[in-house]
């Protein structure tokens, strides 16, 4: 069975040899049923996969227990993650999961983020990295990606990396050969070598495949651990430097932080020592006001229909708590606060909550538009159409989102006495929507 609008590709056969070929086995945690079910419609009916193979968690213990009964049973296993569960990141399960059971598949699941956070997922173990909302033919190719990479040299690499988990290690080494054969000095390739190398106690031989991988790509985290690795315990010198290049490339890390400061307390270097303990709590606090923002976020909306006023009172906590923070994702924030108030009846306070909002988004045509709203509420009309002014004007044309803002602004607008601009914003409205009786009919009584 397909769904409507769905394209069979060749990224289909992968996940359905993975899963009736070699009975793999799909577990998925997260606090997000809709996902759950996509994922299943996706597997069972789109696929058409013929066996059970999806278990669906919305706490760690049980999936960690389910983890580790499959991947005892010898199932090849795939995981699906949340970053935040119930707002709270998940990165410690992950790092577990890939401690203990380094053959599986780990796919993390995410809302729009920074690059600095996509570079920390993919250290600290993903394989791969799905931002949501997502289509069925966008997971059926990020499943067969994870599954099966594409091209021969990664399915080599991936090839070489389960011998290296078996402790095969000459056999490592004829894969890397074939991979160097492939591409000469391939990061990749050298850092099998290396590996393989070192399991063998030849660890200068191990250096030297590890520099030669650092060499060839400075940003590939991979080779630059190995040689922290190396020289810990060895060489403080040597250890900081690839520890701060880690920090530069995944400045995250806050137990990395944590270990530069520790080692240049070693070396009573108190000020050097004090500045990334520094930068680890800065972490962690954004790490906590993360999770704090999920929980308050989830309250206020839960709370926004029924009690607009408790709601305010967590929507105003939510922006105290990010302080300095605040930037231009928190737009909705102030969004959802303003509307709140305007509830209660307090459009002066809505007036100001928007008017901070314009302090990270300036040049914001929503801004505008609510703040002529608000200005309306109170019956300052003359204020109220300056505001909308702006936002008409905006490069956004705000009038031309929906008809029920065109019409909002041209009512205004005829209130003061604007009668040319309330034509012009229903006729430029007009374009966007043509069909819109109400426009129309507003635009006859302009024009008589």
């Amino acid at each position: 069975m397909k769904s409507e609008g769905y394209v069979a590709t060749n990224y289909d056969q992968i996940v359905r040899d993975y899963f009736d070929g070699q009975s793999g086995y799909t577990i998925l945690l997260s606090d997000e049923p809709t996902f759950y079910k996509l994922l299943r419609g996706t597997l069972y009916k789109i696929l058409a996969i013929r066996r059970d193979c999806l278990s669906f968690f919305q706490e760690q213990a049980p999936a960690m227990r389910e983890i580790k009964d499959k991947v005892g049973s010898g199932f090849p296993v795939l995981i699906f993650v949340e970053r935040l569960l119930c707002g709270k990141p998940t990165a410690d399960f992950i790092l577990n999961i890939r401690k203990l059971f380094p053959e599986v598949k780990l796919v993390v699941l995410t809302g729009e983020i920074g690059e600095d956070e996509l570079i920390f997922l993919h250290e600290i173990g993903a394989n791969n990295i799905i931002t949501k909302p997502v289509s069925v033919d966008s997971l059926v190719q990020k499943l067969a990606f994870t599954i099966r990479p594409q091209g021969k040299l990664n399915q080599l690499v991936q090839v070489g990396k389960q011998l290296l988990r078996r402790g095969e290690l000459e056999k490592v080494m004829q894969i890397s050969a074939k991979i160097l054969e492939i591409k000469p000095n391939s990061p990749a390739g050298l850092m099998l070598l290396g590996d393989a190398l070192s399991g063998l106690g030849r660890r200068d031989e191990a250096l030297k495949s590890y520099l030669m991988a650092h060499e060839e790509s400075k940003v590939f985290m991979e080779p630059i651990k190995k040689l922290a690795e190396f020289y810990k315990d060895n060489d403080d010198d040597e250890y900081l430097r690839y520890l701060k290049k880690l920090d530069s490339i995944s400045p995250l890390n806050t137990e990395r932080k944590c270990e530069i400061g520790r080692v240049h307390l070693e070396r009573e270097e108190l000020d050097e020592a004090e500045a990334f303990f520094d930068q680890a709590v800065k972490c962690a606090v954004k790490e906590a006001h993360s999770y704090l923002s999920q929980v308050m976020s989830g309250i206020a909306e839960s709370l926004f229909d029924v009690a607009p006023e408790k709601a305010e009172k967590y929507y105003t906590k939510l922006l105290s708590v990010k302080g300095s923070s605040i930037c231009a994702e928190d737009l909705e924030t102030y969004n959802r606060l303003g509307i709140a108030l305007r509830k209660q009846g307090k459009w002066k306070r809505a007036v100001e909550n928007y008017q901070e909002a314009l302090r990270v988004a300036p040049d914001e045509a929503g801004l505008f538009y609510n703040i002529g709203l608000a200005y309306s509420d109170g019956k300052e009309y003359a204020k109220c159409a300056k505001y909308f002014k702006r936002a008409v004007n905006s490069e956004q044309m705000v009038h031309k989102s929906a008809p029920s803002v065109a019409r909002n602004v041209a009512g205004i607008f005829l209130k003061v006495g604007l009668t040319d601009d309330a034509r012009l914003v229903i006729q430029e409205a007009l374009t966007e929507f043509p069909d819109d009786a109400r426009l129309k009919a507003l635009l006859k009584k302009v024009a008589s």
